[in-house]
């Protein structure tokens, strides 16, 4: 039954739920009202994303650099053990990311299709990061099992979490500006959330342990989880699924779909550089120990050079949005692979000098901060460009896929720097290496780089996806507004 009632002049006609105001179209979607045309986002939301990504990272950061410290020093794990442990949890991590991005493309609630899972996911991640390290005190057998079962449970828990909050950035609106400005605060949050717990853990484990390492991680973990799942949840509550709530959003998607939007050129393309500035920084993290003792004989610079990269992420990343709207995200991305590139050739001529090394390794990574910075907003675009093409938002499969991607990259990449090592005669026993190893270690620490920067530079060159962009968008809301 229709309904006609005049008000103040104007005209509103009521029918299923469809209501008809002064010519502004408004449907209602899953119990949300979507205005058809883009709304901006308000700074709540820009920073709750933000938060997300430090959630995720407080907890995950503990892990990624503590695990293997806590399995092999203070439950006392054999380090091969430790080795499957995180063998098949990689595995595991891998493929549940790639599943995970299928489950968000699939998924149909009142909130969306990425904010349920950071909303009902981060108290389950949490607990999960906390029994990480409540091993029980028990056989050797015993604690390897239980280790390799919490293990595997925590990367599944996260998965269920991170994937989600990547796939955020491509549903949470399509606004350029917007996109970039989110993406700030979604780097603030990963520099913050990885920086934070790096600095503080072992201070905060011997305080809070007061003599027991093992009481002391519960605490930390308990806590940095507690904090985590609260900013999770912040993302998930104040945020908003603009695309998913729109027409397209709600599409079913076939498994034909999926396999179609391996076709997405852009998206391989950018899923490639992702690849390559990842192992960049995989090896930079791997071998900074090995190199400072061994190449550089002060192995005490260590600390310095591992942080450098989460310290000057937060100042690249407050310019990151200015620079890109200046000169382009195609661009962006040359300038931070020539940076890198550069900075690594300098160490060959500043060996002999700490603050050389330093300063060179800061001028590389922040060229890897540039792109870091970035290549997140362009997977998102890719994603539009994938809609525009084929006329499906297969969103969730995209952007996890990368992840997926990167985590057997990374795999692939510490296998490389243990062959190049065992190949020069490193010898991790002996205090003096032979010239050959000390050769493996410098290439390694400075040639890989160099090399992965210079794939990054071929690759970008046919990413164009830049300049048809602003096309893409334009035809993109013309179909969104007739649908």
């Amino acid at each position: 039954m229709t309904s006609i009632l005049k008000r103040k002049g104007k005209i509103v006609l009521k029918e299923n739920a469809i209501i008809i105001l002064d010519l502004k179209i408004t449907k209602l979607i899953g119990g949300f009202m979507m205005n058809e045309v883009s709304q901006k986002m308000p700074l709540l939301e820009k920073i709750s994303y933000g938060a997300g990504n430090m959630g995720i990272c407080l907890s995950t950061t503990v892990i990624t650099t503590f695990a293997m410290f806590f399995y092999t020093n203070v439950i006392g794990i054999n380090i091969l053990q430790v080795g499957t442990i995180l063998l098949f949890g990689g595995i595991v991590d891998a493929i549940s990311n790639a599943f995970m991005g299928v489950i968000v493309d699939h998924t149909k609630s009142r909130w969306g299709k990425c904010r349920p899972y950071l909303i009902f996911g981060a108290i389950p991640m949490a607990a999960a990061c906390f029994f990480v390290f409540h091993v029980p005190d028990a056989s050797a057998s015993t604690k390897y099992i239980y280790a390799l079962i919490t293990y595997i449970i925590y990367t599944l828990a996260s998965a269920a979490v991170l994937i989600p909050q990547n796939v955020l950035m491509a549903a949470i609106t399509d606004d350029q500006d917007d996109r970039l400005a989110t993406n700030m605060f979604g780097s603030l949050g990963t520099n913050f959330g990885q920086l934070i717990p790096s600095l503080m853990t072992l201070g905060l484990v011997a305080f809070l342990g007061n003599g027991s390492d093992y009481k002391g991680f519960n605490y930390v973990i308990l806590i940095f989880g507690v904090i985590g799942a609260a900013l999770t949840m912040m993302a998930g509550f104040n945020t908003r699924e603009r695309m998913n709530m729109s027409a397209i959003g709600q599409q079913k998607i076939s498994a034909k779909d999926t396999l179609r939007s391996f076709k997405n050129g852009p998206w391989l393309l950018v899923t490639l550089i992702t690849l390559f500035i990842i192992a960049q920084v995989v090896v930079k993290a791997s071998t900074t120990v090995y190199y400072t003792t061994n190449v550089l004989g002060n192995p005490g610079v260590s600390s310095a050079l591992l942080s450098i990269l989460s310290i000057i992420g937060v100042p690249i990343t407050l310019i990151i949005p200015i620079i890109a709207k200046k000169i382009g995200k195609h661009k962006l991305v040359l300038m931070g692979a020539a940076m890198g590139i550069i900075g690594n050739m300098g160490l060959l001529f500043t060996k002999g000098s700490i603050p050389g090394v330093i300063a060179c390794t800061a001028f590389a990574a922040a060229g890897s901060a540039f792109i870091t910075g970035i290549v997140f907003v362009m997977c998102a675009e890719t994603v539009d460009y994938g809609e525009w093409k084929t006329g499906i938002r297969v969103q969730g499969f995209l952007m996890a896929f990368i992840g997926f991607a990167v985590k057997v990259a990374n795999s692939i990449v510490q296998l490389l720097i243990s062959g190049i090592l065992n190949s020069g005669g490193f010898n991790g026993q002996a205090k003096i290496q032979t010239a050959s190893a000390v050769n493996a270690i410098e290439f390694c620490y400075v040639w890989l780089p160099i090399i992965f920067f210079a794939a990054v530079i071929i690759l970008n060159y046919f990413y164009k996806l830049d300049k048809i962009y602003p096309q893409v968008i334009t035809d993109l809301e013309t179909r969104r507004a007739a649908l």
